[in-house]
């Protein structure tokens, strides 16, 4: 009997949930408006950051259905402040197809942008509040879309608290529980919704790059701790232990590898600690004074225009990343024992024993994420299982990209990894 009442009392708090849930249709886009994302569009993605000659593009894939957008509009909570209710967004697409009854699911988790509605809800849209644009560095989200929904399957992504329909408050970069909980809240709503239109997800599949990357891992662990049950993930370019991550890029930097921008990794990172985990001070105690007001532009996205970003990227010039902390972080012992260094450590994702299957992209000649990362968790799964005769149990792979830098290894990873999720049995 008490169990019965549990049981009805959770679906009861999610039908409750779900009642707040805005599915607001935004348009159909074509299976052609779909290929010249897959084509024209992915061609100026990489032309702004071009691989090394010795990488492979992979063919140009193609959408066999139109898809129809949804905007959503959710109620979701954030664990680090006594579970305050917080209103954010996200977007479902889903295949125009014959099919009745099921089709596949799968959750894309966006990765670091900076403008606040270069995220998944905006993707489609022409204009955001802000007035800047947007377009382009949304295009991730279009490609999944067009790889993803084009062939079948529906997609959900969530915009993130502090982003998109929730850009007026403070982003959470880096925060994991927060992550978790919007992307959690967000499959509640989408599953309600699906079944509501008779179309119960069949399979669950997640995806992620970069950052969105260490939140896809980040969501299996939350949905395997809730009982349910992830069919496969894949990540591309993954930070899975961010301090491990930010470590190597600050004390062991690759000169003329290492990008330009990392320096914004430092900025949205610690800015989110200091608001969602209450730490008064903690942004001045870290990052350098000749750089804070610029670091704070960054997370609070008061440059405004990109150019702006752009040229404030070209004045501060390709220095190393230590140049923006204060002095006492020369020391590598000093960031371990630093409140910072604590916040980072207390925020990967891999340290879960995986039920799903994982394959995780990283690439040879990646500006931000070096192989070391790229193979962490399936070294740690590997140690977690310990017998060597037992490691064909090992549920985290990874595959390497040969030539390929940050956005190369996602273009390279999204079709791949579709490939072998329609394999799966």
């Amino acid at each position: 009997m008490r169990t019965f009442l549990i049981i009805s009392f959770t679906l009861l708090m999610h039908s409750a949930h779900a009642a707040n849930a805005k599915f607001e249709f935004l348009k159909t886009v074509t299976a052609q408006e779909l290929n010249t994302i897959l084509n024209q569009e992915r061609e100026g993605f990489l032309k702004a950051s071009p691989p090394d000659a010795s990488y492979a593009l992979p063919p140009v894939s193609q959408a066999r259905n139109d898809v129809d957008l949804y905007t959503v509009a959710y109620d979701s909570v954030v664990p680090e402040q006594g579970r305050k209710v917080v209103r954010t967004t996200g977007l479902l697409a889903l295949p125009k197809t014959d099919k009745k009854g099921s089709l596949p699911l799968m959750s894309y988790q966006h990765g670091t942008v900076f403008g606040k509605y270069e995220v998944p809800s905006f993707a489609f849209k022409a204009s955001n509040p802000s007035g800047h644009p947007h377009y382009e560095g949304a295009y991730e989200t279009r490609y999944m879309v067009a790889l993803y929904a084009g062939n079948g399957m529906a997609m959900m992504a969530a915009d993130y608290f502090g982003m998109g329909g929730n850009a007026q408050n403070n982003e959470a970069y880096f925060v994991k529980d927060s992550t978790q909980q919007a992307n959690f809240d967000l499959y509640l709503d989408v599953q309600k919704f699906l079944q509501d239109k008779g179309m119960a997800p069949s399979r669950l599949f997640l995806g992620g790059w970069s950052l969105g990357g260490l939140n896809t891992t980040g969501f299996v662990n939350k949905l395997e701790s809730e009982g349910v049950k992830v069919d496969a993930a894949f990540t591309a370019s993954a930070p899975n232990d961010p301090y491990a991550a930010l470590h190597g890029l600050m004390y062991y930097p690759r000169e003329g590898l290492d990008a330009i921008w990392l320096n914004t990794i430092v900025a949205l990172s610690v800015f989110s600690y200091e608001y969602y985990y209450n730490k008064p001070g903690l942004a001045r105690s870290v990052i350098h004074p000749d750089h804070f007001a610029n670091m704070q532009s960054v997370y609070t996205r008061s440059y405004g225009a990109p150019t702006n970003l752009l040229a404030m990227f070209q004045k501060l010039g390709r220095q190393p990343l230590l140049n923006y902390f204060r002095p006492e972080y020369k020391d590598p012992s000093f960031f371990a024992k630093s409140e910072y260094g604590a916040l980072l450590r207390q925020n990967e994702t891999y340290r879960h024993l995986f039920k799903a299957p994982v394959r995780m992209y990283f690439g040879s000649r990646d500006e931000a994420i070096k192989e070391s990362i790229g193979t962490l968790a399936s070294a740690y799964q590997s140690i977690l299982i310990g017998n060597s005769e037992e490691q064909n149990k090992n549920n985290v792979q990874t595959q390497r990209v040969s030539g390929a830098n940050h956005r190369a290894t996602f273009i390279t990873a999204a079709p791949d990894a579709l490939a072998w999720l329609n394999q799966l049995k």
